[in-house]
């Protein structure tokens, strides 16, 4: 059995190929490729440092994409959802938008969730994910030319319904796993800051103090960080 398994990774692998995501120049690496499975990378996700309890989706995001590029050698990506007044199973939650890590298998996204042990128990293609997280899959793609849209991010608030697009019950997108917050997402795509003022759009990396500062808020609670709970461990996570 070990061995049949094994030969089918190594026949999968033989066809794998990356996945260029739009409106960047960056190629998600093809998980089978180096070998590994979809299930095999969930099961692995690291829900014992990573709160998953007390985290914020977006820190616990980073560490997630950082854990895959460090340990797996995976350039993968991250799906934002963001919310218009229409919620699914989250109707009782005041979430303005929600993140999770996103692998290519195959050629294929799979949305990584691992934070909600029990309500989520493995891989989901994107539809299934915005379904389970907006309660529709009538949700549209944010391109990097619609900036009106993108500016809408700064607002930190729920999405209108009807825009010069069309109506829809949400929007999203696939972005490079070094973009941190939905704050980050909107400056990359739009190479200005909240204020107008230029920033740097090339990421190539994660940066190291958002790493830092993501580690210290998924690890630790409030009254931890005030006593410099996970400090000395998170420095050592993030290598600075």
């Amino acid at each position: 059995m070990k061995i049949a398994v094994l030969l089918l990774v190594v026949s999968l692998s033989s066809l794998a190929a990356d996945l260029k995501l739009k409106d960047y120049d960056w190629n998600m690496t093809d998980v089978l490729s180096k070998g590994y499975t979809k299930e095999a990378l969930y099961t692995r996700m690291d829900r014992d440092f990573i709160k998953t309890g007390s985290s914020i989706c977006s820190n616990r995001a980073l560490m997630w994409a950082h854990n895959f590029k460090q340990n797996n050698r995976l350039d993968t990506a991250k799906i934002f959802l963001f919310y218009t007044k229409k919620k699914g199973d989250l109707s009782l939650k005041t979430w303005w938008y929600h993140v999770s890590p996103v692998i290519n298998e195959g050629g294929k996204v799979w949305v990584m969730d691992a934070g909600f042990p029990g309500w989520i128990t493995g891989p989901q293609t994107k539809e299934e994910w915005l379904y389970k997280f907006a309660d529709s899959t009538y949700c549209k793609e944010i391109n990097a030319n619609e900036t009106d849209l993108v500016e809408l991010i700064f607002n930190g608030q729920v999405f209108p319904h009807d825009t010069a697009y069309g109506r829809h019950d949400c929007y999203y997108k696939i972005v490079p796993h070094t973009i941190w917050t939905p704050e980050v997402l909107a400056q990359n795509l739009l190479g200005v800051n909240s204020e107008g003022r230029p920033v740097r759009t090339e990421r190539p990396e994660i940066e190291r103090e958002e790493l830092y500062q993501a580690c210290l808020e998924a690890t630790a609670s409030k009254l931890g960080r005030v006593f410099g709970s996970s400090k000395k461990q998170c420095k050592e996570y993030a290598g600075i």
